[in-house]
């Protein structure tokens, strides 16, 4: 069975590329942060539109549950100017 396992021999940063060879190993550790923070970032914008239509929708079935359940609003109170 064949190995599938890809290397990475150039990286393209800041529309630069670079080789990998030619890389320090502190621009690699700081390559590879960056790499994590992406990946977290988007597990993290995935988590708010999830919680975002979460709320949407529970915001929704309040309208529904105040409607069904007959509640009135408080009349509006005129404040002096």
């Amino acid at each position: 069975m064949a190995d599938n396992k890809q290397e990475i021999d150039s990286v393209n940063f800041g529309g630069e590329q670079y080789l990998i060879e030619n890389l320090t190993p502190r621009v690699l550790e700081h390559l590879n942060l960056l790499i994590k923070l992406q990946a977290q970032i988007a597990d993290i914008a995935f988590d708010l539109k999830v919680k975002q239509s979460a709320q949407l929708h529970i915001s929704e079935e309040v309208k529904v549950f105040i409607k069904e359940d007959k509640i009135k609003p408080n009349p509006k109170v005129e404040e002096d100017e």
